[in-house]
């Protein structure tokens, strides 16, 4: 029978494969080479005398012995990583890891947050921002928001919201702005980690995007829309994002138009975490505010608020 400290080494590679999916990318995060992960599952299953990863085209596939093997083996190594911790004086628990773009952690997760801490005072919450929005895989992270459909393989994926692009500016920009033909001469603030978000609104109500010469590139959405409330131009962003800033009437919404698409933004974890705390607890609070925000957002966002127009003499 083979001894567990054989295969301690196979099993922590095994697991790496399925929490970051794929081989090279295990073996960037193990910082080792694609040919030393490949070595050692080809120990691991001469060890166990069974296949754990099947090939498939260029992918590989888990076997369902190599499934069950990476899920059991990351809550093992999970329990081991809290009770090191433990014995040499840390928390008990790590924090949960939450990766997602700036602009939704500065305008939708942070104000939140503090809403969590209320109901879970024993969980801790570590946000980390990428720099592109297809930095989304669940490497160094316990949970990741993604945009797509939620139709992620071995991936569990809750909808928070829609994608639902809206304009914002300030009420001195609104007032010229009556139609979206207005836009062809305002200066139009441009997210450059959603750089395509322009292009799909204008899309959507017939303006070409090329017919637009003064869009003003900004690092991301959150600092669109401070341009936005300073009057520096128009900006375009998750109508979630902004329930804060139209309630206080810092921001107001010049056209009632929003472009809707077929994705959402999914709240994204390790299927062997779904279900387990503390995740559950993190996932369960964060769906259900989503869900109780965007209930509220049709009567708290009704286009007629954002059609006023400050009276001009």
């Amino acid at each position: 029978m083979t001894e567990l400290r054989n295969i301690l080494g196979p099993l922590r590679v095994l697991e790496a494969i399925h929490r970051c999916g794929g081989m090279g990318r295990a073996a960037a995060q193990l910082h080792i080479t694609p040919g030393a992960v490949s070595h050692q599952i080809r120990r691991l299953e001469t060890e166990l005398g069974a296949r754990v990863l099947v090939k498939s085209g260029r992918q590989v596939e888990f076997t369902e012995t190599g499934l069950e093997l990476a899920t059991g083996a990351a809550e093992a190594f999970e329990r081991l990583e809290a009770l090191v911790a433990k014995a040499m004086g840390g928390s008990a628990q790590a924090p949960i890891r939450v990766k997602v773009i700036p602009s939704l952690a500065i305008q939708w997760l942070m104000p939140r947050l503090a809403g969590f801490y209320a109901e879970h005072q024993d969980i801790d919450v570590e946000i980390a921002t990428v720099a592109r929005a297809d930095d989304t895989e669940l490497i160094n992270a316990d949970f990741v928001v993604r945009r797509g459909r939620g139709d992620w393989r071995d991936e569990h994926a809750e909808l928070l919201f829609r994608d639902e692009l809206v304009l914002a500016c300030s009420p001195a920009v609104a007032a010229r702005i009556h139609t979206p033909a207005d836009l062809l001469g305002e200066k139009l603030l441009k997210s450059m980690i959603a750089p395509g978000s322009w292009d799909s609104w204008l899309q959507s109500v017939g303006l070409a995007p090329g017919e637009h010469t003064r869009m003003v590139p900004m690092a991301n959405a959150a600092l669109c829309l401070q341009a936005a409330a300073q009057g520096l131009g128009v900006a375009v962003t998750q109508r979630a994002y902004l329930y804060g800033e139209f309630a206080t009437g810092v921001l107001v919404r010049p056209l009632p138009h929003a472009a809707v698409s077929e994705d959402g933004y999914w709240l994204v974890c390790e299927m062997a975490k779904a279900h387990r705390d503390p995740y559950a607890r993190f996932s369960r609070w964060l769906v259900a505010t989503a869900r109780q925000d965007m209930a509220q957002l049709p009567s708290a966002l009704a286009p007629e608020i954002f059609t006023t127009r400050p009276q001009t003499s």
